[in-house]
């Protein structure tokens, strides 16, 4: 299911011309806006200036009328909107009440209108149009939905990484899985090795541990789909496992409907002078 999630913020109607938010509410909402992309539900989100730099038509008799900036009589307007793609209103809500919102800012949820919600004899007087204009979207769409899918695997498996549960990390990979490890051994083949390798790894974590994730990227089609980006563990400042940051690559294969692992490589840049690995982002 797809919703937009409003931001209307009291008082927008009434903002001079652009206008901005202050640096820290940005900070904030970039931070949601990354957890809303790492969890594979974002589709589209976007800002909109204040409506003093817009303006309204209004329709008398099939007549338009254009109004510059806002009319008085308007109490509210949009600042803003995501687009997510969840399985249910109430995860959409769960969404919505995550955001670092101010006391003036309230997010109406909305649910998009798919073709199949509609009538019937609406469904047939809209047909050409549909499928004239499914032909010239379906493969962005097919392409997004890889895209977002990968995004969700990747969150999940981070996840099942941070609670320590084998089994659920493992089901993200395929059987012929090839990973190279940021330590030895340098490549490990098959499944059964790679949880060998999980399970020997595991003990070593923290006890409790959260993954930070940076510059995220997928590129996606229909069976294939590759990833990167930068991670770190985040936990005990004292414990090894957190002084480091890592690079990760992973190539994808859909097999049976399913994405799979088909190899993962994480590594740590060094200076070859030195043979010294470098742990931070800093140069």
């Amino acid at each position: 299911m797809r919703f937009m999630l409003l931001m209307i913020p009291k008082g927008y109607e009434n903002a001079d011309p652009g206008v901005m938010p202050d640096a820290k509410a940005v900070e904030a909402m970039m931070k949601y806006n990354e957890a809303l992309q790492q969890a594979g539900v974002l589709i589209a989100l976007e800002g909109l200036h204040p409506p003093s730099m817009g303006a309204r038509v209004t329709f008398s008799e099939g007549n338009p009328q254009v109004t510059e900036g806002v009319p008085p009589d308007v109490k509210e307007v949009l600042g803003g909107y995501w687009m997510i793609q969840v399985n249910s209103k109430e995860e959409a809500i769960a969404w919505a009440a995550r955001c670092p919102a101010s006391n003036n800012e309230t997010i109406e949820i909305r649910q998009v209108q798919e073709f199949e919600d509609f009538p019937e004899d609406v469904q047939e007087a809209t047909a050409e149009f549909t499928e004239s204009f499914s032909n010239t979207t379906t493969a962005t769409e097919q392409t997004h939905t890889a895209e977002t899918q990968i995004h969700q695997l990747i969150a999940e498996q981070q996840q099942a990484i941070c609670s320590k549960d084998v089994d659920q990390i493992m089901s993200c990979y395929a059987n012929e899985i090839i990973l190279f490890d940021v330590k030895l051994p340098f490549q490990t083949k098959g499944k059964e090795a790679v949880r060998q390798l999980w399970e020997d790894s595991l003990p070593y974590f923290s006890d409790s541990f959260e993954m930070e994730t940076r510059d995220l990227t997928v590129s996606a089609n229909d069976n294939l789909a590759t990833a990167h980006w930068l991670f770190r563990f985040k936990g005990e400042q004292d414990h090894p496992a957190t002084q480091m940051w890592m690079r990760a690559t992973a190539v994808y294969q859909k097999y049976q409907g399913n994405w799979q692992i088909l190899h993962e490589h994480i590594s740590v840049p060094f200076d070859p002078t030195t043979a010294q690995a470098s742990l931070t982002l800093n140069p």
